[in-house]
């Protein structure tokens, strides 16, 4: 008895932040609105800090920081909007519009038709996403099936078979674009530079020789780390070191 009063007791708790973070974030959005731009920044990174996120939160984040000019915080926040929201338009069109801003332009390795093909379609949801998208198709698939036994007639049997058959191929397909998905939301590592210059390294030591120099709101992948020294590639294939203190991870 007492632990179930405990969960009621947590569960009415969390309610009630929930409650308190949605009214924080519309005064928030009230804030920006009438041009109070530090005072809105300041209510959304506590409400982040207070364990909340969303693809909503950071994407007004992003707009915030992108009103007071602040490049490299704007690009940070579109970037975790966009890794749970991939295909949102405004916060890729937003995105694009911060990186218009940024000093260095980097230009992608050009990559097979068939790798952007597939890594779209695996960007199309985030890995909890594609594990809705399975769970669905998966009952789908189980219903057909269950149908081709019930109906009767041969035409009906006919249509519950390609049906399962269908939805038994889409159902395969999220589970491997949710195992992709998650994969590369826990493997890759991504940060944005917020020095507004920093030296990029042979090797993780001072001494080492300066292979090029990044300006603030560029992103890039962390390959290897050596202490406070990142290993970091830009999509256009360079490689270097740089201390972890001149970037924050998206």
């Amino acid at each position: 008895m007492r632990n179930f009063l405990v969960i009621i007791l947590l569960f009415i708790s969390s309610l009630a932040f929930a409650q308190e973070a949605a009214l924080q974030f519309e005064q928030a959005n009230q804030l920006y609105r009438s041009g109070e731009y530090q005072k809105a920044a300041q209510m959304l990174e506590q409400i982040i800090k207070n364990g909340y996120a969303s693809p909503a939160l950071y994407y007004n984040l992003g707009n915030v920081y992108f009103k007071q000019n602040n490049i490299p915080a704007s690009i940070l926040n579109y970037e975790r909007a966009k890794r749970l929201s991939p295909n949102d338009d405004d916060i890729n069109y937003n995105l694009q519009l911060a990186n218009l801003r940024v000093i260095d332009k980097i230009e992608p390795i050009p990559r097979l038709f068939i790798i952007n093909w597939w890594k779209s379609f695996i960007d199309l949801f985030s890995s909890g996403g594609w594990s809705w998208a399975a769970i669905i198709f998966l009952w789908i698939t189980a219903i057909c099936g269950a149908l081709i036994f019930v109906l009767r007639g041969i035409t009906f049997q006919r249509l519950a078979f390609v049906g399962t058959i269908t939805a038994l191929i889409i159902t395969v397909l999220s589970f491997i674009g949710m195992f992709q998905r998650y994969q590369s939301e826990q493997k890759e590592q991504w940060a944005v530079v917020f020095s507004q210059t920093v030296s990029v390294k042979s090797a993780p030591d001072v001494q080492s020789t300066d292979l090029f120099v990044l300006h603030e709101g560029v992103k890039v992948e962390f390959l290897d780390a050596v202490g406070e020294w990142r290993k970091i590639r830009l999509a256009d294939g360079k490689v270097g070191w740089l201390m972890v203190e001149a970037v924050r991870v998206i």
